[in-house]
């Protein structure tokens, strides 16, 4: 919707049986020849462990591998070979429907992602962190393992844009049912400024679709006229009060 879908990358969360990783290399350099193909624990040649080492390189999260010792390699190569050669006369059409079969059923599919470090002012942790925004809202992804900390739907944004060199979200969360108040929420995220200008106009333009969605009454109040996407909003040195939401 709205233009903002993109067709991601490999998902980068840790896929025990390989499903996704292989279905690249196989759409990359169709079949896997039977020469490379070793028995457990044996050595393949030279240009099989070439190949192998080529795909695991570009197809296979980096930080995954990252101090694992070599029998855990190994064994990786190990289950790589094998599921790749699974796929024997397996067409990149046919890859490419499997691979978009898997990859819809995470929730974030089509979602645009951010990485994001949250400033030390920020109530969150100070750990990096996934920014995920898609039509539902906006949400906070752990970095390693790509599951949600929080989501904010668009109703609960009030302010969001470039705030000094960072990216600021202004949460109001539901009131509570005893007292019938709402607290206030800043996040504070450190961005590069292209990122902090991208991610500023996708949350913009996702609410105005949202805004759009419902008939609107033919005076809508201030706060509800679509977002203005001029630059100086991406950069503000100072939050501006408002009653509703707000493009900083």
């Amino acid at each position: 919707k709205n233009g903002l879908f993109h067709l991601p990358h490999p998902i980068h969360v840790q896929i025990p049986d390989l499903t996704l990783h292989v279905l690249l290399p196989q759409v990359e350099y169709g079949d896997l020849e039977r020469p490379v193909l070793p028995g457990p624990g044996v050595t393949p040649p030279a240009k099989a462990q070439h190949l192998l080492q080529q795909v695991l390189d570009r197809f296979y999260p980096r930080r995954y591998r990252h101090g694992a010792p070599p029998e855990q390699l190994r064994h990786l190569a190990d289950q790589l070979t094998t599921k790749w050669a699974a796929l024997q006369g397996c067409s990149s059409s046919e890859c490419v429907r499997i691979y978009l079969t898997v990859a819809r059923k995470w929730p974030f599919f089509g979602a645009k992602l951010f990485a994001a470090q949250p400033a030390e002012l920020s109530s969150k942790e100070n750990a990096p962190v996934w920014i995920a925004v898609n039509e539902d809202g906006v949400s906070i992804l752990d970095h390693n393992t790509m599951q949600v900390h929080v989501t904010y739907p668009y109703a609960s944004v009030m302010t969001f844009g470039g705030y000094r060199d960072d990216f600021m979200l202004v949460i109001r969360s539901i009131p509570d049912q005893g007292s019938g108040r709402s607290h206030i929420e800043k996040l504070i995220f450190r961005m590069a400024a292209p990122k902090i200008a991208e991610v500023t106009f996708i949350v913009a333009s996702y609410m105005n679709h949202c805004s759009t969605a419902v008939s609107p009454p033919t005076n809508p109040p201030a706060a509800c006229q679509p977002w203005e996407l001029d630059a100086r909003h991406f950069f503000a040195s100072v939050p501006r009060a408002a009653k509703g939401p707000t493009l900083l």
